[in-house]
């Protein structure tokens, strides 16, 4: 999409204009416009995503708002009755402003609160039925085949890391690993295709089972009167729930040396409010084994081409291999099944 010509303030009027609005004052905040109109605070964010995937978002947010979900902010609705504007070839959509803070998961109270509140949003979202259908975001049933791509691109990974490795201090770092995490990852796939996988999938399909996808701290919010509000439902889709609870035990095991005794705490506290069935945390088990980090690093550098520095590749992958003792030791102890007691 081409750059609009007209100032950024302009452009913002513009748009507001499309939701009935009118601009008072405007302020830059990273990616979004924090705007006050004649009704109060509002922001105002440009958006990636296709008109059908905005669609299929708004219907989720109002699902959750009719179950009384009260951590969600609604897309506003434009003139023309879509959760979006469409201003020079570009759309932007529109919710209120609240005044928080982002949550840090480094705090106690916060990680306890985000816990609970992520079983919270899993049982409120049960049941959502979209009529705006996206194959892409319906993944119940799709782990096996995921895998299997992913190892492909693992191969492939490989090959490239060879036809460079001569000039390349990444590629030669990659290659040395490699083997390790080849196996680990071939290790997970057919542990997942021998595990109660399917049952789960299945259950998670009758179920409606919805994930934010995108569980982080930037995008969970507490306000000053101690509520949470979850925002940014870009990445969400019909998928397990144990997908946004691994992603929220992940993220914290890399802030803790890969400390088990997180992981303990946040499905401790996560069950608080619905607890998960053994089934869950054997399958649960099998994804911590796969080596999402090693996959996703080879990804960015050979297949997105990301434009990062060579440098800022090279330290990604050295802190993803340095932590690799910490992370084995933590799977062992996963392994073993010291977690029954918080089933």
């Amino acid at each position: 999409m081409s750059e609009t010509p007209v100032p950024v303030r302009d452009k913002i009027r513009a748009v507001l204009s499309l939701f009935g609005l009118e601009l008072r004052s405007i302020q830059p905040i990273r990616k979004i416009w924090r705007v006050e109109t004649n009704t109060g605070y509002q922001y105002v964010k440009k958006s990636k995503l296709s008109p059908i995937e905005l669609q299929f978002i708004f219907e989720a947010l109002e699902y959750l708002h009719a179950r009384s979900f009260p951590g969600i902010l609604r897309l506003a609705v434009s003139r023309q009755g879509f959760p979006f504007a469409a201003y020079q070839d570009e759309l932007y959509i529109l919710t209120d402003w609240v005044f928080s803070r982002e949550v840090d998961f480094g705090i106690f109270m916060d990680l306890k609160q985000a816990a609970r509140f992520l079983a919270e949003f899993h049982h409120y979202s049960e049941g959502f039925s979209p009529k705006t259908i996206i194959p892409s975001r319906t993944a119940w049933l799709d782990w096996p085949a995921k895998m299997a791509l992913r190892l492909r691109q693992l191969d492939d990974f490989r090959a490239k890391a060879l036809a460079e490795a001569g000039g390349s201090a990444f590629s030669r770092l990659y290659l040395s690993h490699h083997d390790f995490y080849r196996r680990q990852a071939e290790a997970a796939y057919q542990a997942l295709l021998n595990s109660p996988y399917y049952e789960v999938a299945t259950a998670a399909a009758a179920a409606r089972s919805f994930c934010h996808h995108d569980y982080s701290g930037r995008n969970l919010l507490r306000t000053f009167d101690n509520r949470l509000i979850l925002v940014d439902f870009d990445y969400s889709l019909l998928d397990l729930r144990i997908h946004d609870l691994i992603n929220l035990i992940v993220r914290n095991l890399k802030h803790s040396r890969w400390d088990p005794a997180v992981c303990r705490f946040i499905l401790k506290e996560y069950q608080q409010v619905l607890p998960l069935t053994e089934a869950e945390i054997e399958v649960m088990r099998i994804l911590f084994i796969w080596p999402h980090d090693f996959w996703q690093i080879g990804l960015q550098y050979y297949h997105e081409k990301l434009p990062w520095p060579k440098e800022r590749f090279i330290k990604k992958l050295e802190s993803k291999i340095n932590a690799r003792l910490e992370r084995e030791n933590f799977l062992k102890e996963f392994t073993r099944g010291v977690w029954n007691r918080i089933i």
